[in-house]
């Protein structure tokens, strides 16, 4: 398996410990790392769109945008990029529970720990299957799980997420429905739907958890009827 790491820490002897850390993960699991070191979270911004990661290892104290005010940026944006918060004090821990982080490791760091963290973020990967998209800003990872529904917009989508942000996704409806877990059903040739977000299913629309209704074609209205039972009793 190959992943990608990015490390951002203003304190360069923490990258040179944590690259040599991963290094020997990277060896004794067998994956293939590619590590990528930051000294800022404005450096981190400016390279993430041409240098997406898998992960990132971010600490919380650096100098003029700290940790967890750029973990809140790519939560707006709708990137749900999995976040393993580095700090050197536990107080500052409850800043991040917003940002839905992955993980806390207090400095100074323990390789067991380190080793463990990141054992639980690869079981994690497989298990859900995160997305990753092109948008207008880039490259953004969507957990499955957070999106609601799907508007076709032209030659774009629109990833409606449940913390309310729109996610605009370079590729058409239909590629991104091949892309998308079995708990999505295609319900109208420019929407797909998050059958865990169904309240229930009308003739000609849909009603969602959150009030929304989407459009449902008469083609396509006895597949999402059986899609939604069985979602629902399986």
């Amino acid at each position: 398996m190959l992943l990608t790491v990015a490390i951002c820490d203003d304190d360069n002897a923490l990258l040179r410990e944590f690259t040599r850390l991963l290094s020997e993960w990277e060896m004794e699991r067998g994956y293939v790392l590619n590590i990528q070191t930051y000294t800022s979270a404005e450096n981190f911004l400016f390279s993430y769109a041409d240098c997406p990661c898998d992960l990132l290892l971010l600490d919380i104290e650096m100098g003029a945008r700290n940790g967890v005010e750029l973990a809140k940026e790519l939560r707006l944006r709708g990137d749900m990029l999995p976040i393993i918060f580095v700090t050197g004090y536990s107080d500052y821990m409850n800043e991040g529970y917003d940002v839905e982080a992955l993980h806390y490791l207090l400095k100074p760091i323990s390789r067991e720990r380190l080793f463990a963290v990141l054992d639980r973020f690869v079981r994690r990967r497989k298990d859900k299957g995160d997305l990753v998209l092109l948008g207008e800003e880039g490259i953004s990872h969507l957990a499955p799980e957070e999106i609601i529904y799907c508007e076709a917009t032209g030659k774009k989508t629109q990833v409606h997420m449940r913390n309310g942000s729109v996610f605009i996704c370079a590729e058409g409806i239909g590629g991104l429905l091949r892309k998308l877990t079995a708990d999505f059903v295609s319900c109208h040739r420019s929407y797909i739907v998050n059958l865990r977000y169904v309240r229930s299913v009308g003739r000609a629309e849909i009603y969602l958890d959150g009030g929304e209704r989407v459009p449902l074609s008469r083609r396509l209205r006895e597949e999402v009827n059986i899609r939604f039972v069985r979602f629902y009793t399986e």
